[in-house]
């Protein structure tokens, strides 16, 4: 498994341990502030994946679009997809990335739930 695989892993794992520290700690709470602490590391995380990719793939990275990855990476993302794997490619990287994102805040649901059915017990 490469790097880029362990990013994605711990980006998951972020997610999930995100959502159960938000029920712990702050249970009812819409934006706690552990969530800011969640959204940094995914951020980093995120770029880290977005350089490793980069990287392999031999595209050279402008700072507009480093800086739109780190600020606004649901636009920066779906930009560097069709730049670095054309039309088709950046279609389907794009779609997969909206599916991940949808999965990050499933894991961050299925966190909390965990947390709150693990503390009935």
């Amino acid at each position: 498994m490469g790097y880029k695989s362990w990013v994605l892993i711990a980006l998951a794992v972020v997610g999930f341990a995100s959502g159960a520290v938000d029920q712990y700690f702050y249970p009812g709470q819409f934006m706690p502030p552990s969530t800011l602490a969640a959204t940094l590391v995914g951020v980093v995380l995120m770029f880290a994946w977005y350089r490793l990719d980069a990287n392999q793939r031999g595209i050279g990275r402008t700072p507009f679009l480093d800086v739109g990855v780190v600020l606004l990476a649901i636009v920066a993302l779906p930009i560097y997809f069709f730049r670095s794997r054309g039309a088709k490619g950046g279609f389907v990287a794009s779609a997969v990335f909206l599916v991940a994102m949808i999965g990050y805040g499933v894991l961050g649901i299925a966190g909390q739930y965990a947390t709150y059915y693990g503390l009935q017990a």
